[in-house]
């Protein structure tokens, strides 16, 4: 089956073992000796690691070796080895994956397409098992490398455009040529996409909650990418030139976004509510919000960070306000203290956005948890109605460090609304209910 490897076959098996092996070698495993002596004791945890990756490596070198002698190419078994080469080897893995030849181009029955697809999404399956067998166990004894862990803390636009467009295109390409369907063609290319997120759940790089927030866009990317090699796979291009800009773009995205880092999106949030009771018995309810009910909200329970209470110590501008979360503690200072009209605080530091679930309920402590979002300050105001009711003004100013900003957002958002929604409903249960005793 794998004498002549077709491009599909490639990209579910030489590049996520090759992508595993990859980040193995560009990101220091090993510990550092503390005096030029190396510990055994010190190693011997990493041997379980080094070993599969070892076992990922040649599996990716076999492959390539074998499509590089498929298309052609002089001194396959050196380009086999070439791949491993940190950073540089990333755009040889992709030209081999997307390059096509003469052979590919004749028509194919779709049912032989499928059959010879078989293989690899089972290899591709048992892969994903025991990648998650053994970052849990590594996990598990706190012997997981800082740096393998993190690589998947940027969900940038590499991973999050190009990846679906480009797996979009090499997926339109290829069932268009075998003579599929368009519906076909779309259905690869979403397949496609959900092994890759299987590959990163597995690998503890990325959760539950994150895939499903980042599932809307990325489906729209691959449909779109799907659609454009679908109708274009006639043409001259779709022979190669076509797929391989697609998939070496996502290295150009890699590399510009290394050098000029997307700025850091700055926004806020605004939420009002009508509270039918006095100023001053809302203003009484802001001081200490206790007894938050349990939350309802579908991304609260699966692990968003929300609002357990608020504890006040003191009062007047410069008193220390502790806000407590589901992912920890949100120190903050009074910056403005207008009794029955206002209150202000500042953030002086923000815990993780959530608790982030991978597979089989596994926690995952990505980068992105600890970076991608920043609370700078926030606050009430309080107006009176003329009917003495007080409308209850909650707003919040964030910094967002995830790219692209503009999507996430649009999440970050709503659920910065659900937070007020959730605290300032509680105020007006209370403040409606009577006097504060």
């Amino acid at each position: 089956m794998l004498s002549k490897p077709s491009r599909l076959q490639t990209a579910l098996l030489m590049l996520p073992t090759w992508g595993f092996a990859h980040a193995v070698l560009i990101f220091k495993i090993l510990p550092t000796p503390a005096r030029g002596a190396l510990n055994p004791d010190a190693v011997a945890p990493f041997i379980p690691l080094l070993i599969l990756t070892a076992i990922a490596a040649a599996i990716a070198t076999f492959i390539t070796a074998r499509r590089a002698s498929a298309l052609g190419w002089k001194k396959p078994q050196l380009l086999g080895l070439l791949i491993h080469l940190p950073f540089v080897g990333a755009g040889l893995a992709l030209w081999i994956t997307a390059t096509g030849d003469e052979q590919e181009s004749e028509p194919a029955s779709p049912t032989s397409v499928a059959g010879r697809l078989v293989v690899p999404f089972i290899l591709g399956f048992l892969a994903c098992l025991a990648l998650t067998w053994g970052f849990d166990t590594l996990e598990k004894t706190s012997r997981i490398p800082l740096g393998l862990k993190q690589t998947g803390g940027y969900f940038g636009l590499a991973i999050f455009a190009g990846l679906p467009f480009a797996t979009g295109v090499s997926s339109g390409v290829t069932l268009r040529r075998a003579g599929g369907t368009f519906g076909q063609a779309i259905g690869a290319s979403m397949t496609l996409i959900g092994t890759v997120v299987l590959i990163l759940c597995a690998c503890l790089m990325e959760g539950i909650v994150c895939v499903f927030m980042a599932a809307p866009i990325g489906a729209t990317l691959a449909f779109l990418g799907a659609t454009a090699g679908f109708f274009l796979a006639r043409t001259k291009a779709a022979d190669g030139t076509l797929q391989s800009a697609a998939w070496l773009a996502i290295v150009a995205l890699v590399a510009l976004e290394g050098w000029n880092p997307p700025a850091a999106l700055e926004d806020s949030t605004t939420t009002e509510i009508v509270i039918d009771a006095p100023a001053a018995r809302v203003w009484a309810e802001l001081h200490d919000i206790r007894d938050l009910p349990k939350t309802k909200n579908l991304l609260f329970q699966f692990g968003v960070a929300h609002p357990i209470g608020t504890v006040t110590d003191g009062q007047g501008v410069g008193a220390a306000r502790l806000c407590q979360l589901s992912t920890g503690d949100m120190p903050e200072i009074i910056t403005v203290w207008k009794p029955g009209q206002e209150l202000r605080f500042k953030v002086l530091s923000t815990p993780p956005s959530m608790r982030e679930t991978g597979f089989f309920g596994k926690t995952i402590d990505t980068t992105h948890l600890h970076s991608a979002y920043a609370s700078l300050d926030g606050g009430f105001k309080l107006t009176t109605l003329p009917d003495g009711r007080t409308r209850l003004v909650g707003e919040s100013r964030y910094l967002l460090n995830i790219a692209p900003a503009a999507y996430w957002n649009l999440w970050t958002k709503e659920i910065v609304h659900s937070v007020h929604r959730r605290v300032m409903e509680h105020v007006k249960t209370r403040a409606e209910s009577g006097p504060k005793a």
